[in-house]
């Protein structure tokens, strides 16, 4: 009750505050047309740098651009890029090679952000459709002298706008995004590189783990985490189909409930503590095979190339999670709940599915 009343209150406030944000930042001083070219594309020529705004914190949706960031590179090799990222996204890029600069992003602070960036990029994007009123403050600061966005036909903020391909892949709007560039043929294999080491940590801590299965059985919402029966069946289906051992991986919060779980399954089942995202990359690829519900954890598999299962709530109405983030990659299985809404409102539990489903 009080989530969809809340629900509700932001529904109605959202538009007031985007309203206000637009009347406050939705202009640029400066305007550069010579970088635009009749047909609605930028003059890569004129171009010396490109900054990204990834500023969200997503981890899955930094794996997915880092993509964009190696094909930009590939054809201008030149061309500088920085992007703008916090948290853990900005650690999945931390040895990326295609990436000359990373600036840590702050809420609340993003005059000091654009400090550092201001009138240095010839080019800034911004990948959020629905823009809020920092989001729209901190790319007015930056100064691009072209300022490109998701569907932002009539913005004065913005010079030139992508489209967003409906009911596809997400990797499909970003390619919309690359023709802007001039880029056309676009290999969507995504990178993330892991330092020297990190994979030396790993390997501590595997010991003798050398052939194992990793389960993920968290997510960012807990009504996409699997609950402590569904964790025993998966794990009990595992061992008896297969003769390799499971590492199963979560968050720090996550620990004391994970050893509980698995206290009955010695020398079988493993929790390991692991020192950020990029030795959970690490792991993941190392391993055998992947089974998750959070796209995050999907996507790092899908750029390590690992065999998966992803289990996601079926579509409904304007929700498509698992068709827009769905793991591209032909090694990724697609398991859905057979949960269905009957409210409004109420959300899906994502462990009805059955265990046979994952292999």
């Amino acid at each position: 009750m009080l989530r969809r009343l809340n629900r509700r209150i932001q529904d109605y406030l959202r538009p007031k505050r985007l309203a206000f944000g637009k009347w406050l930042w939705d202009r640029k001083k400066d305007k550069y047309p010579e970088f635009i070219t009749k047909n609605g594309t930028i003059d890569m020529n004129k171009v010396k740098s490109i900054l990204f705004l990834r500023y969200d914190g997503k981890i899955g949706d930094m794996v997915v651009n880092t993509f964009m960031f190696r094909e930009i590179k590939k054809k201008y090799p030149h061309i500088k890029i920085g992007v703008v990222a916090r948290g853990e996204a900005k650690e999945i890029i931390k040895y990326n090679l295609y990436i000359d600069n990373i600036y840590n992003y702050i809420k609340g602070k993003e005059k000091e952000v654009a400090k550092q960036v201001e009138g240095r990029y010839d080019i800034v994007v911004d990948f959020n459709e629905l823009m809020r009123v920092n989001h729209m403050k901190l790319l007015y600061l930056c100064r691009g002298k072209i300022n490109i966005g998701l569907e932002k036909i009539g913005w004065n903020l913005f010079d030139l706008s992508y489209k967003k391909e409906e009911k596809k892949h997400i990797s499909e709007t970003y390619k919309n995004l690359l023709k802007v560039f001039g880029i056309v043929s676009v290999d969507t294999k995504y990178d993330i590189f892991v330092s020297e080491n990190e994979k030396r940590n790993l390997e501590k801590k595997l010991k003798n783990i050398k052939e194992f299965i990793v389960l993920n059985p968290y997510a960012a919402s807990k009504y996409r985490c699997f609950n402590e029966t569904k964790i025993k069946e998966i794990i009990d289906y595992t061992l008896k189909k297969y003769d390799k051992k499971i590492v199963v991986i979560g968050e720090k919060k996550r620990e004391e409930e994970i050893k509980r779980i698995i206290s009955d399954y010695k020398d079988k089942v493993f929790y390991l503590e692991l020192n950020g995202i990029l030795e959970v990359v690490e792991l993941i690829g190392r391993a055998n095979y992947l089974i998750t519900p959070d796209t995050s954890i999907v996507h790092i598999g899908v750029a390590k190339d690992i065999p998966m299962s992803a289990v996601y709530r079926a579509d409904r109405d304007e929700d498509l999670n698992s068709m827009v983030w769905a793991p591209n990659s032909e090694k990724a299985k697609q398991i859905f709940s057979k949960d269905r809404v009957k409210v409004k409102g109420d959300e899906v539990d994502i462990n009805l599915f059955e265990v046979e489903e994952l292999y």
